[in-house]
């Protein structure tokens, strides 16, 4: 069931990324890492369909969502002000495994939107995970704020930052190094571009630790009923990146045809 929310605010968070904040409603509440919302523009304004977010967070007084200007539904989204209307519903989905004590996470570019959600919500919870944070060049990343020892923090928890051309923290990819960097850890989550992902998910499997990887792709019900969303399965079949997913178990994945 759509619902019709109310947004506070839509700020620029970047380069062409804005944070948008809605009043939360029956939209945040069991919100978890990893999950998405479907919003679109309330009804009678173009376009027509719905398009998925990651949430970004949850309060008692909202729940955001980070996205970047990529089409002309996130352009006509980033002209909304606080007091415009949004229809929306959710939360949707498979969100991340948040049981693992030693966690590794991996946000490359906008994975970050959803990451950031789940890197607070394990320090609240007593888990402090390593925390990598990779993007093409420093205009690519996301307003966050530094503390007095220059750690980038990002909603409250830090992350070490790497830029494939080095003009912020370390210089490579963030998949440079990812077998040393598995050393201890019990379980990997994964968001960023696909080829990342199956890097990624190489490593893991080669080395025998889980990952769990945030797909994307296009959909229009985020219900399962459109089966837009649907990537090849490990063991024959589909998985629903709408319901099977975002987040699923790496194994389950056939990587080479996705």
């Amino acid at each position: 069931m759509s619902l019709r929310v109310k947004v506070i605010s839509n700020q620029p968070a970047g380069e062409g990324v804005y944070l948008l904040e809605l009043e939360p409603h029956e939209l945040g509440r069991g919100a978890m890492p990893g999950q998405f919302v479907m919003l679109k523009p309330a009804p009678g304004r173009d376009p027509l369909l719905a398009r998925p977010f990651s949430i970004h967070g949850v309060t008692e007084n909202s729940l955001s969502v980070l996205y970047k200007i990529i089409g002309r539904g996130t352009a006509l989204l980033s002209g909304f002000s606080a007091g415009d209307i949004v229809e929306a519903w959710g939360p949707l989905g498979t969100g991340y495994n948040l049981d693992y004590r030693k966690p590794l996470l991996l946000a490359g570019g906008m994975g970050i939107a959803s990451l950031a959600f789940a890197a607070s919500y394990l320090q609240e919870n007593g888990v402090d995970p390593e925390s990598i944070y990779g993007a093409a060049t420093v205009r690519d990343l996301v307003e966050g704020y530094y503390d007095s020892d220059g750690r980038y923090f990002i909603s409250g928890a830090p992350w070490q930052i790497i830029t494939e051309d080095g003009t912020y923290g370390e210089t490579g990819l963030i998949t440079g190094g990812l077998d040393e960097k598995l050393a201890g850890i019990d379980g990997v989550l994964a968001c960023g571009p696909l080829p990342m992902l199956k890097a990624v998910a190489q490593v893991c499997a080669e080395k025998q630790v889980p990952l769990d990887a945030s797909l994307e792709a296009p959909m229009a019900c985020g219900l399962g009923a459109c089966l837009g969303c649907a990537v090849p399965a490990s063991q024959g079949g589909y998985l629903r990146v709408c319901k099977e997913g975002p987040v699923v178990d790496a194994g389950k994945v056939d990587w080479e045809r996705v």
